[in-house]
C-alpha cells in the first residue's frame, strides 16, 4: 500500500504522542514522584460524616523528612500507645513565596509515595484511623507571608499545580482506604474561588470514596461558601483566649463560652460536623494569647498554661455531638527534637498537657443518635526518650 510521505510523518508523530501519554499515565499509576495530572473515574460519592468509626481522637504527625532512616514508624507506634484512635499525617509541598505559581514536592523534605503508603498501613494495623492532610508551605517566605496570603502572578497556573498535588495524594488515600482526606489547609486567599474549589473537590470524589474535609483558619471559616461540597467542616483553634490575662482554667472556660455559641450557630447552618484539625498550644507563657505564634522572642516555658489550655478546650468540646473529632497539634517528628517541660514547642510529650490529652481521650463517648463504636484503647506508658 502506498502512503504519502507527509501522511507518514503525521502518523509517526501521532504514534509518538500516544506513546508519551501512555507512559505518562503509567508513571502516575506506579507512584511517580512528579506532581502530575490524572484521569477521572466514577466512584460512589460520600456525602455524610465518617460512619462507624466513632469520634476521631487524634494526634498529628508532620512528615517533613525524606530520609529513609527517619523513625516515623516509631512515632506512629508512640501515638497509638498514647491513647489516640486517630493519626493525622501532614505532608508538605512547597512554593517559593506567596506570589509563586509553581508548587513542588521536595523529596528531601517529604516521604516517597511507597513510604507514605506503608506508614498509613502501619497506622491501620495499630487500629488508628487516618487523616491525610497535604499542606502548602512557603520555602522562602518574605516578611508577613504565609500560605493564607498566597497571591500568585497567575491563578490559573497555581490552581493547575495545586490540583495535581491534591489528586496525587487523593489517589494514595483511596489506595490505602484512608478515612478522611483534607483537600486544603488555611488557604485563606484562595477561598474566594468557590467554583475552583468545587471542581477540585469533585475531581477528588471521582477517585476517593472516603470523607472529604477542608481545614479553615480559626478566624475565616464563615467566608467559605462551599462547605456543602464537603463531608466535614475543618477548623483550627488558635483563638486569643485571654487578651494577656493569666490563663486560668476558669478564665479559659469563660472565653470559650461565646466562641462555642457562635461556632455551633454557624454549624447548624452549614449542617456539617466539625473536625478540629489543629488543637494545639505551645508550651509558652503567651500560649493562650498567641497560640499561633510559637516564635515569640520573649516567651518562656509555661507547662501549666499549656495544660490549662487543653483542659479548658476538652471540657468545652469533648461531648459535643456536632464535633466529629479532634487532632492534637502535634507529635515530635525527628530524633533530635527537644521534649519535656523546657521545650517551648507544641509537642505535649513529657509535659502536663499530655496527661490532660490522655485523660480525655480515654473517656467513653457520649450516647449519640446513631451508633458509632468507640475505637480508643487504654494508653500504655511511653518510653522516656
Amino acid at each position: 500500500m502506498f502512503i504519502r510521505k507527509d501522511r507518514l510523518i503525521v502518523l509517526v508523530i501521532f504514534v509518538g504522542i500516544v506513546a508519551c501519554v501512555l507512559t505518562h499515565h503509567l508513571l502516575i499509576a506506579n507512584g511517580s514522584d512528579r506532581v502530575s495530572p490524572t484521569t477521572h473515574r466514577t466512584t460512589t460519592r460520600i456525602t455524610t460524616a465518617p460512619q462507624g468509626i466513632g469520634q476521631l481522637r487524634g494526634i498529628t504527625l508532620q512528615l517533613q523528612s525524606g530520609w529513609e532512616e527517619h523513625p516515623y514508624e516509631k512515632y506512629v507506634d508512640e501515638i497509638a500507645r498514647a491513647g489516640a484512635n486517630t493519626i493525622s499525617f501532614v505532608i508538605p509541598a512547597y512554593q517559593e513565596n506567596a506570589s509563586s505559581t509553581s508548587i513542588f514536592i521536595d523529596l528531601r523534605k517529604a516521604p516517597t509515595n511507597p513510604r507514605l503508603i506503608e506508614l498509613i498501613r502501619l497506622a491501620h494495623e495499630k487500629n488508628l484511623r487516618v487523616v491525610l492532610m497535604p499542606i502548602v508551605l512557603l520555602e522562602n517566605a518574605r516578611e508577613g507571608e504565609w500560605r493564607g496570603k498566597i497571591d500568585p502572578t497567575s491563578w490559573d497556573d497555581w490552581w493547575e499545580d495545586y490540583r495535581d498535588y491534591i489528586i496525587r495524594y487523593a489517589k494514595i488515600a483511596q489506595q490505602t482506604q484512608t478515612e478522611v482526606f483534607v483537600v486544603g489547609s488555611e488557604l485563606v486567599s484562595t477561598e474566594q474561588f468557590a467554583k475552583r474549589w468545587r471542581d477540585l473537590i469533585r475531581s477528588v470524589r471521582d477517585i476517593y470514596t472516603g470523607s472529604v474535609c477542608y481545614s479553615a483558619n480559626w478566624d475565616h471559616y464563615r467566608p467559605v461558601e462551599w462547605w456543602d461540597a464537603l463531608d466535614l467542616a475543618g477548623m483550627t483553634t488558635y483563638y486569643d483566649l485571654t487578651n494577656g490575662e493569666a490563663p486560668t482554667i476558669e478564665r479559659l472556660l469563660a472565653a470559650w463560652e461565646p466562641i462555642k455559641k457562635d461556632v455551633l450557630e454557624w454549624q447548624k447552618k452549614v449542617n456539617r460536623q466539625i473536625l478540629f484539625t489543629e488543637v494545639g498550644w505551645p508550651n509558652q507563657s503567651t500560649a493562650a494569647q498567641y497560640p499561633w505564634d510559637y516564635y515569640r522572642a520573649t516567651t518562656k516555658p509555661d507547662p501549666t498554661a499549656q495544660s490549662n489550655c487543653f483542659e479548658a478546650f476538652f471540657r468545652t468540646w469533648m461531648h459535643e455531638e456536632s464535633v466529629a473529632g479532634f487532632l492534637v497539634w502535634e507529635w515530635r517528628n525527628h530524633p533530635e527534637q527537644k521534649i519535656g517541660p523546657e521545650d517551648t514547642s507544641y509537642v505535649p510529650v513529657g509535659k502536663p498537657a499530655m496527661d490532660v490529652i490522655r485523660k480525655y481521650y480515654q473517656l467513653p463517648e457520649a450516647p449519640k443518635s446513631t451508633t458509632q463504636p468507640t475505637t480508643g484503647r487504654a494508653p500504655e506508658k511511653l518510653p522516656a526518650s
